[in-house]
């Protein structure tokens, strides 16, 4: 579940610790993130219609974004094969 990970030297043992901040995400991630920060839930083709990038980047920064906690997957009432992407409300 870590997104991106800085090695820690403790006592000669390395630890990784998680960091989830936006500019540690690729740029395909941030747009996605950007897009969605204005609040709306989107479809992954919608999502893929206003970002620039191939359709498997963008599935994976949704899986991305997903591990990191920064946004969520709810279930379409209208279309059950296609999730509704947002940001995780705190």
């Amino acid at each position: 579940m870590t997104l991106v990970s800085t090695p820690t030297q403790t006592d000669g043992i390395e630890v990784r610790r998680q960091v989830t901040t936006i500019d540690c995400l690729p740029s395909s991630a941030r747009a996605v993130y950007m897009l969605l920060s204005d609040g709306k839930e989107r479809t992954l083709n919608e999502i893929i219609g206003r970002v620039a990038f191939s359709p498997r980047t963008i599935r994976n920064a949704l899986s991305r974004l997903r591990e990191s906690g920064l946004i969520i997957a709810k279930f379409n009432f209208r279309d059950a094969r296609k999730p509704l992407y947002r940001l995780k409300t705190a």
